[in-house]
């Protein structure tokens, strides 16, 4: 089986980690944090933070060869579970036909960080 790792050099990564790999027809992306690849900062606030991410996963699947209509399977990572309304309004309007399967946890993150989501996605043809 044949690995790819992908890089989006304008997104920087928080640590030493592949933003994604692509193998077997998949695209496995990392956590993206809702860090403005123009400034290199999170937003305080976590709507907004919330939305750049999912620009950031949409960047990092592209890259991959891959789009947010062929996500599979979502981790989402938030430090406050009162934030959970706002994460289910922008997966309806990212993911607004068949969404895909996703679990969502509340744990602290590094960084100023107030969500992060990682993804698996299938290979565009």
């Amino acid at each position: 089986m044949n690995k790819q790792v992908i890089s989006v050099p304008e997104i920087k990564t928080i640590g030493p980690y592949s933003q994604a790999v692509r193998a077997g027809g998949l695209v496995f992306v990392s956590g993206q944090p809702g860090v403005d690849p123009a400034t290199g900062l999170a937003h305080g606030e976590f709507a907004v933070q919330a939305r750049q991410v999912f620009v950031n996963l949409e960047t990092v699947l592209r890259a991959g060869g891959s789009r947010l209509d062929l996500v599979v399977n979502t981790t989402v990572l938030i430090t406050d579970l009162e934030n959970f309304p706002i994460v289910n309004r922008l997966f309806a309007e990212f993911f607004p036909n068949d969404p895909p399967a996703r679990m969502t946890m509340q744990v602290p993150l590094p960084h100023r960080l107030l969500i992060s989501i990682g993804c698996v996605a299938a290979v565009g043809e």
